[in-house]
């Protein structure tokens, strides 16, 4: 167990995309380009081809798991579904050109993020357990410069109760020290709230649609921020 848990200080839980770095807006904007292109290529409504991004979207996740790798596999059925024949090629190679763009894209830092963990590790235990495509998630990790923060790095398939009752356990974290801290209700604070632990709501304006869902505001260690900078105030 880490030293600073153990001398009173706490273990605190981070997700990744937009809460510590922008993600999902590269997504939609990838999206936008994809969808205008399709729109000249294919003559489709672009109802249409929302209405089947979204069912290819999750079809992947299923097999493919989350990623920008597994979004842009998304975008190639789409493509392929949608377009003739005769102008498959070209859309093809448009929608590879979008998907490296994406994939390749640089995630910077939230404001107030560098400083705020910088502040937070000295007094308590930091780590990420943020769900994803491992190896998209470890280089978006390292090209920002935030690795050094967190004892632990974690990047399970989904992020519900059960993995972070294992988290927990393999980390040897004491629950009523630990908070998970993100900007999902789905992924990062309903699920770590029905596993004993406290749980920060920090709000992104871009999240994803799919991680979107009630908020257990009543649950007595649940708390919300208007910012991540007020962590240091809270921890």
């Amino acid at each position: 167990m880490d030293a600073r848990a153990e001398d009173g200080g706490l273990n605190l839980i981070f997700d990744a995309d937009d809460t510590l770095w922008e993600s999902n807006v590269h997504f939609l904007e990838a999206e936008a380009e994809f969808i205008a292109e399709l729109e000249r290529e294919a003559a489709r409504h672009r109802r249409e081809i929302e209405a089947a991004l979204r069912r290819h979207e999750l079809e992947i996740i299923e097999t493919h798991g989350y990623g920008r790798g597994a979004y842009v596999v998304a975008l190639h059925r789409v493509a392929h579904e949608l377009t003739p024949d005769e102008r498959r090629h070209r859309m093809r190679a448009r929608t590879e050109e979008i998907g490296a763009r994406l994939i390749d894209r640089y995630c910077a830092p939230l404001p107030a993020v560098p400083e705020t963990l910088e502040e937070l590790a000295r007094r308590h235990r930091l780590i990420l357990f943020t769900k994803g495509n491992p190896g998209e998630q470890l280089r978006k990790l390292e090209r920002s410069g935030l690795r050094h923060h967190f004892s632990r790095v974690g990047v399970p398939r989904e992020k519900d109760p059960a993995a972070y009752r294992l988290l927990v356990a393999q980390a040897e974290l004491d629950p009523e020290r630990t908070f998970m801290i993100g900007n999902s209700p789905r992924s990062d604070i309903n699920p770590a709230l029905r596993a004993g632990l406290g749980a920060v709501f920090i709000p992104y304006p871009h999240t994803w649609e799919l991680e979107h869902e009630p908020l257990d505001e009543t649950h007595e260690r649940f708390i919300a921020l208007n910012g991540f900078h007020e962590l240091r105030r809270v921890f």
